[in-house]
């Protein structure tokens, strides 16, 4: 079995020139937790996770200075978050090789790409577990 039959094809991309309160008022109204970031053409450039929104918060909250994170957020760009040197695999890729994956590189999402890196599609923890419970 491959990832194809299990991974999620419906993904939310946003442009690495979007901003971060786009991408955290995305992720506030979502289900999901994580944003793949493409170019124009769909190809991944990166991913941003509502983690790595936090953390980029974290410092300025322990200041609790609210002029500073006021003058942040308009600055802020998804570029300025993303994780660049994303992990990926394809539609092909064995279930049980991405599970491992996912296990030994403590990773709650993995990108489905093409061999041009075109997204097409995401594969969640969710969606392995919902594999292993229900098949």
């Amino acid at each position: 079995m491959t990832v194809k039959i299990i991974m999620t094809e419906k993904v939310v991309t946003l442009s690495q020139h979007d901003s971060y309160r786009k991408a955290q008022d995305l992720l506030r109204q979502s289900p999901f937790h994580h944003i793949l970031i493409a170019d124009e053409e769909n190809h991944l450039l990166g991913i941003v996770s509502d983690r790595d929104m936090m953390n980029q918060l974290a410092p300025h909250l322990s200041n609790q200075n609210s002029n500073e994170l006021n003058d942040l957020f308009p600055r802020l760009r998804i570029a300025d978050v993303m994780t660049r040197d994303v992990i990926t695999v394809d539609k092909e890729t064995p279930i049980d090789a991405a599970s491992v994956l996912l296990l030994e590189k403590n990773f709650s999402c993995l990108p489905v790409v093409n061999q041009h890196y075109k997204i097409e599609g995401i594969l969640t923890w969710k969606d392995l577990l919902k594999y292993y419970v229900y098949s």
